[in-house]
This record gives C-alpha cells, sequence and structure tokens, in this order.
C-alpha cells in the first residue's frame, strides 16, 4: 500500500516536472517573438519621429525659398542649380538638398519641341525641389518636397533668348531625370546652369543673353549612360538669339554590355572585335581589343548588334553575305553575340609529309590582294602547325592572303589575288612548302 503511493508520488513530481519545462518552452516561444516585436515597434518609432523631423525640415526650407521670391524673384534665380547644407536636431545629421531649375510651365501632349517659338510662349516657371536625408533612415526614403514660382510680371525681357533640350533614347521615348548642364562658352565654369529633364525628356533654360552655349547631357547618379556615338557625357553648342527658342536634341540610353560566346576554335583575338547596327551612325562600333572579356558602355540599339572578327572591314562592305542573327541588348542589360568569321585550315606539307611547327599568318587585304590600309596591323601571326601539319583557325571576314613559313622556307597563298572569306562554312587550304 504505501509502496504505491509512494510511486503514485514519484510519478505526480516528474509530471509536475514536465509541465514546469513545457510552461517555460511555451513562455520563451511567446515572450521572445513579443520581445522582439516591442524591439522593432521601437526602432520603427524612433525612425518616424527622424522622418517626421526631416518632413518640417523640407516644409521649413520651401517656406526660406518663399520668402527669398517675396523679397526677390532674382535670389531664386541667382540659387538656380543643386545646393546642400546640414541641419542637427538632436544627434542625427540631416542633409538638406535644393535643386533649382526652369521648366516649361505647360504640358504638350505632343512633346515639347519649341520649334523656333518665341521665348515667352513656354510660361517657363522656376521649380524647386527639396530632398532631406540623414544618418540611420532605413528602412525609410528620403524625404522631398517641391513647390513652382511663376515668373513676375517684368522680369523677362525681349532682349534675352531661350534654350530647350530634347532628350530622348534609343526608341524615341522621353528621357526623364536625365542632368542636363548649360554654360555660355567663355564664362566661367560656376557660371554652369543645371536642370533634371521631365516626363517629357525636357530641360528649359529661359531668360539667357544672346550667344553661344554649351549644352550637356550626365548620368544619372550610379549609372553608365552612352549617346549612339559612345559618347558617356554628350554636348551641344547651341546659339541664342533674342525673343527666341533654341534647341538642342540628344538620344541618349542606358549603357549595355555585350559578350561575345565562347568559340570553340582558335581565335586571333589580335585582330579585335566589331559590333555593327544600322541603329548606330556609320553603321558600326569598332573595339580594337578582342577576347569572351564583356564589352561595356555599349549603346542599346534598337535595331541589334552583330559581331565579326577584325577592324579593317566596315560594316556595310558585307553585300550578300548572312551576318547571323541579330540581337538586341536592352538598356541596363547583357547580352551574348556570337562572333562572325571565316573557319580556315591550312594543311601544310612538304614533299608530301606533314610540316610541323609552320607559323601561318594572315594578311588583310582587297579582292585583288592588295593590303587593306585601313588596317593598322595588316600581318598577323595566327599561329603554328600541330603534329599532323594543320591549324584550324577563325579568319576574318573579307578578303586574306596566307603566309607560311617554316625554317628558311616560306610561301605566300594564293600566289595572285586573294583568299575570299565570307564566313560560313570551312575553308581547306592545302600549301606545299619547296
Amino acid at each position: 500500500m504505501f509502496g504505491r503511493l509512494n510511486s503514485l508520488h514519484r510519478d505526480q513530481q516528474g509530471l509536475s516536472l514536465v509541465s514546469v519545462l513545457v510552461a517555460f518552452t511555451i513562455l520563451a516561444v511567446v515572450v521572445g517573438p513579443a520581445t522582439y516585436l516591442i524591439e522593432q515597434s521601437t526602432q520603427l518609432s524612433v525612425a518616424s519621429r527622424q522622418q517626421v523631423t526631416a518632413s518640417d525640415l523640407a516644409q521649413s526650407e520651401i517656406q526660406v525659398l518663399n520668402a527669398e521670391a517675396d523679397q526677390s524673384f532674382s535670389n531664386l534665380t541667382a540659387m538656380l542649380g543643386v545646393s546642400s547644407h546640414t541641419d542637427t536636431v538632436g544627434s542625427i545629421i540631416y542633409t538638406v538638398t535644393d535643386d533649382l531649375y526652369w521648366t516649361q510651365g505647360t504640358s504638350n501632349p505632343d512633346g515639347c519641341n519649341a520649334n523656333g517659338g518665341t521665348s515667352q510662349v513656354l510660361e517657363p516657371i522656376l521649380s524647386a525641389s527639396v530632398t532631406v536625408t540623414w544618418t540611420s533612415m532605413a528602412p525609410f526614403l528620403p524625404v522631398r518636397s517641391t513647390t513652382g514660382y511663376h515668373v513676375p510680371a517684368g522680369y523677362s525681357s525681349p532682349t534675352t533668348g531661350s534654350v530647350l533640350v530634347v532628350v530622348t533614347n534609343q526608341a524615341a521615348a522621353p528621357d526623364s531625370d536625365i542632368a542636363v548642364s548649360l554654360l555660355a562658352q567663355g564664362a566661367p565654369a560656376d557660371s554652369t546652369q543645371t536642370a533634371q529633364t521631365d516626363t517629357q525628356g525636357c530641360a528649359y533654360f529661359p531668360f539667357l543673353a544672346p550667344g553661344t552655349y554649351t549644352v550637356t547631357l550626365n548620368a544619372p547618379s550610379g549609372q553608365d549612360w552612352i549617346s549612339p556615338t559612345a559618347d558617356p557625357t554628350p554636348s551641344q553648342n547651341v546659339s541664342v538669339t533674342a525673343s527666341a527658342n533654341s534647341q538642342a536634341d540628344f538620344t541618349y540610353a542606358q549603357a549595355a554590355t555585350i559578350t561575345i560566346a565562347s568559340p570553340s576554335i582558335s581565335i586571333p583575338w589580335q585582330f579585335g572585335v566589331s559590333l555593327g547596327s544600322t541603329s548606330l551612325p556609320g553603321g558600326e562600333t569598332v573595339y580594337a581589343s578582342g577576347g569572351t572579356a564583356p564589352i561595356t558602355n555599349i549603346f542599346p540599339a534598337s535595331s541589334g548588334y552583330q559581331a565579326w572578327l577584325g577592324q579593317c572591314e566596315l560594316y556595310t562592305s558585307f553585300s550578300g553575305v548572312n551576318l547571323g542573327p541579330v540581337v538586341v541588348a536592352a538598356p541596363g542589360g547583357m547580352a551574348t553575340l556570337n562572333l562572325l568569321g571565316q573557319t580556315v585550315t591550312v594543311t601544310v606539307l612538304s614533299n608530301g609529309s606533314p610540316m610541323v611547327d609552320a607559323t601561318i599568318s594572315i594578311v588583310q587585304t582587297s579582292t585583288s590582294g592588295s593590303p587593306l590600309t585601313s588596317c593598322t596591323n595588316p600581318v598577323t601571326v595566327v599561329g603554328t602547325t600541330d603534329t599532323s601539319g594543320q591549324l584550324t583557325f577563325l579568319a576574318p571576314i573579307g578578303a586574306i592572303t596566307l603566309q607560311v613559313t617554316s625554317g628558311s622556307s616560306s610561301v605566300a597563298y594564293p600566289s595572285t589575288g586573294a583568299l575570299a572569306t565570307p564566313g560560313g562554312g570551312t575553308l581547306d587550304v592545302p600549301i606545299d612548302l619547296p
């Protein structure tokens, strides 16, 4: 009897211990996340207060600009461009950035082209954008506040003109948020005016003294952009006349990257690689070096690209030649191209026996066999023959002659004219050395 009671008592003690452990486990599961949520909520609350402070600073900066405008509109025009200062609230440093720039004031559904209209037609507005950032601002974005100021009566002058800048991408669509700078020729650099293109791809600079100005584009921060002529910061000179708009048109797009597919045969990369597109001025872009490393800062031509070995032939020279499929490189994207060339297998024999280590060189020529004057290094060693007396390689498109050298023996092939290399299948070239 007493034994059963003692056993029951021990079981109850064990059950109580298990219950306590389970309770502690449940408590940990509940309290842990709750504590984490409380900590996160506290941190979020602090960040929220910082965001409110940033909003207050932005609104205060707008009020400062309003006060400047009320005192004198010229005060604002003297602040054109980007400037910044810091304010410390508590232990947090806030950076307040002002960006003042001209806008047209009216939106034209057909675009912003001025087409020679008078400088007063576009009713310019001085836009102000205030951005506030601060340390440890995550997860919040910068606080922004904007406003605009109409030009007061009497401010404009019939003796001034304006410049309208229109920026479009590779698809002829507007480029917004592109930094545009304008500087009068001969003026100091610190007198540069700046603006951002609007949703129609336009930036406007009114009330300019007649003269010649340089307009320059700059890419958005942290991005690579390029013009069709491979200029990352394209510029134009514009003449300004009184009571008229002058216009500068640009094509500008985020740069793409192109890689050449890994070849299955030997490639004499020293010939370089050409990239061609019918959308580009002159029909091609030439790169002085070759290899499978990515080729960066490529204009994303809407007609796409093709690639071929060599730099001596123009894109328009390949009449009737299949250049292979066209590949479109999207803005900011990457595309892979196959390399067009002519596969050539040279077999070198002497008295019927394979010649090992015979040196094969290529001369890029016209169809008559004359070396091309457009080639900086027309004679290029491509390799040596193997134990079977053969060397297979990719030759440049166009026409070539071969030089084969082994010891004191040397021969040119063909002896007259040139070997046509239009691309496609393999050309077998048998050569007998004396």
